[in-house]
C-alpha cells in the first residue's frame, strides 16, 4: 500500500494570521479563516536546519484519516498536519490548536488568566497549588499518569518517541479524558529521525551512572521511561527536581514505588515500558476515591511566594558594599579600634601576596581539582565580571562585644564573577538580567544574610521552606563561582534561573549544589524570590 501524499500549502494561501505564542524555535500564529488550526514558523535561523524529509514523514504519519493510527495520534497531541511553503522553502508547518480543555484558569500576581494547562503546574507542593486556586487530589494524579502511560504506549507503537519528555510539552485536563495532550511535537523522533537536533529540558536529563551528563542515545523508548519514571515521582512529590521515589512518601507506595525505582535505574534494559504501569495505575486509581474541592475561602490572607508585597518598601542588595563606619571616641577604646583595623589589613595583604595574585594559582579538591583559597580560575566560556566588588573581612567579634553598637561588617566575597555555562547567549536580555542577583544571591549565602539574599521578596519573609533549602547553601558557604546553566520563564511569566554553586572549599564532602532560582522585579533590576531544593552535582 502507498504512502499517502505530505498535505503541503503555501504561507499566502493561510489568510489573516494571529500572533498568539512564541518560543525557542519560532512563533505560533492563529487562522482566522480556521480556528481549528495554528500554523507554527520556524525562527530564521532555525530555517536551514529542518530535516524536512523528516518533517514530512511526521505530516505523513498523521495523514491517515478516520479509523487509522492517524485518529488516536492527534487524540492526544499537536501532531503536525501539513508543511506550510514560502516561496519554495520550508518555513513552518500546521498543526491542531490546543483544545479547551487542556487549558487551565490560573489565579496569577497579575491577577486571575486561562493558560495552557501545562504538567509543571502540577510538580509543586500544596500551598503553591492553593494560591493558584488549583485542586489537585491524588485521583486525578493517577488518572493524569494512567492516561499519559496510554499515551506513550501508542506513540512508542507508531514509532515515535517523545525525547525532550518534560512537563512543558505535556498539557493536562482536569475535565475530560484523555487527561494528557503533548504539544511540540516537532522535537520528537519518528522511526531514529528528527526534525531538528534532539535537546533535554534541564532537570529532565537521562543521567550517567555518574549522575551528570547524557550516557545514553536520546529520543529513544528507554529514555522515555525514565523521564515517566521522574513524572510520577515528581508528581506525587510536589517537586520538580528530586530523583528519589521516597521523596513522594506514603503518596507513592506498593507496585507503584517499584516501578519507579526501576524506571529510574541507569540501566535502560532495567526500565519498565510504560504499559507495564497501566495495571498498577488502575489498581491505585480503584482505591484512590475523588475529594470535592475545598470551599472557597472567604478572604485571601496570604499570598504566593512571587507576588508583590504591599510593604515594607522594597530593597535591593546586588552587591556587598563597604558600610559607612562610625567615629568611636572612648578613651582607650577609640586607639583599639584602629590598631585592630591595621592588623586586619596586614593580614588581608599577606593573603593577597599567598594567593598568587600577580600569576596563576594552583587548586584545592573540587571533584578531582585543586583550588587555592580566594583564587579564582576562570573557565573557557564567557563570564559576566561584576565590576569594583570590595573584599571586606568581617566585623571582629572581640570589637562588637567591646562595643555593641558596632555595625557587623559584610563578610568577605570571594566571588569575582558569574559564568555564563556553554549553549548560552551570554550577550542576551535574560541572561544579563540574571547575572546580578546571581551574584548578590550567592554572596549572601556567606553571611547567611537572607534578607539580602531574597532581595526579590520585597522584605516579605520567606516560608520554612524557602529558610531550610537556603540553609542548605549556606552551610557550605563561601562559594568561589556561580554557574548560570539555564534561563526561561516560569508560571505566570517568572524569569526563572538555574545555577550550578561551587563552594571555596570541598572539606567534609562538600561538592556543588544545583538550584533554580525565580526572580521577582525590583527598583533596581532583578532579585531573588524562591529557590527549588537544591541538588548535589559533581563540580567537575
Amino acid at each position: 500500500m502507498a504512502d499517502p501524499p505530505v498535505p503541503q500549502v503555501n504561507l499566502s494561501d493561510l489568510g489573516p494570521l494571529t500572533r498568539i505564542g512564541s518560543g525557542g524555535q519560532g512563533t505560533v500564529f492563529a487562522l482566522t479563516e480556521d480556528p481549528s488550526l495554528v500554523y507554527k514558523e520556524y525562527a530564521p535561523r532555525f530555517v536551514d536546519d529542518v530535516d524536512v524529509t523528516a518533517l514530512g514523514r511526521f505530516v505523513q504519519l498523521a495523514a491517515g484519516g478516520a479509523g487509522s493510527d492517524a485518529e488516536a495520534l492527534l487524540g492526544l497531541a499537536a501532531w503536525p498536519t501539513a508543511i506550510v511553503r514560502k516561496g519554495g522553502v520550508v518555513r513552518g508547518f500546521l498543526m491542531p490548536r490546543v483544545p479547551e480543555q487542556y487549558t487551565v484558569r490560573l489565579d496569577l500576581p497579575g491577577g486571575p488568566a486561562t493558560v495552557l494547562a501545562q504538567l509543571q503546574y502540577l510538580l509543586n507542593g500544596e500551598d503553591y497549588l492553593r494560591a493558584r486556586g488549583l485542586h489537585v487530589d491524588d485521583r486525578l494524579r493517577l488518572e493524569v499518569l494512567r492516561d499519559t502511560g496510554e499515551a506513550l504506549a501508542t506513540l512508542h507503537r507508531l514509532g515515535v518517541c517523545v525525547g525532550d519528555f518534560s512537563p512543558h510539552n505535556l498539557l493536562f485536563s482536569a475535565t475530560a479524558r484523555p487527561r494528557c495532550y503533548f504539544i511540540d511535537c516537532d522535537a520528537m523522533r519518528l522511526d531514529g529521525e528528527s526534525v531538528l537536533g534532539q535537546a533535554e529540558t534541564p532537570e529532565w536529563q537521562v543521567p550517567d551512572p555518574d549522575g551528570e551528563q547524557p550516557a545514553e542515545e536520546l529520543a529513544t523508548p528507554a529514555t522515555d521511561a525514565y523521564k515517566f519514571g521522574l513524572l510520577v515521582v515528581r508528581l506525587f512529590a510536589g517537586d520538580q527536581q528530586v530523583r528519589d521515589p521516597g521523596a513522594a512518601g506514603p503518596r507513592l507506595r506498593g507496585d507503584l514505588r517499584r516501578l519507579a525505582g526501576r524506571s529510574l535505574s541507569a540501566d535502560p534494559a532495567q526500565r519498565p515500558a510504560p504499559e507495564r504501569w497501566i495495571g498498577a495505575l488502575e489498581t491505585a486509581i480503584a482505591r484512590t476515591p475523588a475529594t470535592p474541592p475545598p470551599p472557597p475561602p472567604e478572604e485571601r490572607t496570604a499570598q504566593p511566594d512571587d507576588a508583590p508585597a504591599a510593604a515594607p518598601p522594597r530593597r535591593t542588595i546586588r552587591q556587598p558594599r563597604p558600610p559607612r563606619q562610625p567615629a568611636v571616641n572612648r578613651g582607650w577604646l577609640g586607639l583599639l579600634v584602629p590598631a585592630v583595623a591595621i592588623l586586619i589589613g596586614v593580614i588581608v595583604g599577606l593573603a593577597d601576596g599567598s594567593s598568587g595574585g600577580g600569576g596563576g594559582g594552583g587548586d584545592t579538591p573540587v571533584a578531582g581539582r585543586t583550588i587555592e583559597p580566594f583564587t579564582f580560575s576562570p573557565r573557557t566560556y564567557p563570564t559576566y565580571t561584576v565590576p569594583d566588588v570590595p573584599n571586606i573581612m568581617p566585623s571582629p567579634p572581640i570589637l562588637r562585644w567591646l562595643d555593641p553598637t558596632l555595625p557587623k561588617l559584610t563578610p568577605l566575597c570571594v566571588m569575582k564573577s558569574v559564568e555564563i555555562g556553554p549553549g548560552l547567549n551570554p550577550n542576551s536580555a535574560k541572561v544579563k538580567q540574571a547575572t546580578d542577583p546571581v551574584f548578590g544571591f550567592t554572596c549572601s549565602l556567606t553571611s547567611d544574610d537572607r534578607e539580602a539574599a531574597f532581595s526579590g521578596r520585597r522584605g516579605k519573609a520567606p516560608d520554612a521552606t524557602q529558610r531550610s533549602r537556603y540553609a542548605k547553601l549556606a552551610a557550605d558557604a563561601p562559594y568561589e563561582q556561580a554557574t548560570i546553566i539555564g534561563v526561561r520563564t516560569g508560571p505566570g511569566g517568572v524569569p526563572q534561573v538555574n545555577v550550578v554553586f561551587q563552594p571555596l572549599s570541598t572539606e567534609a564532602g562538600a561538592g556543588c549544589w544545583r538550584s533554580r532560582l525565580s526572580l521577582a522585579k525590583t527598583d533596581d533590576g532583578y532579585g531573588v524570590s524562591a529557590l527549588t531544593a537544591p541538588a548535589a552535582v559533581s563540580c567537575g
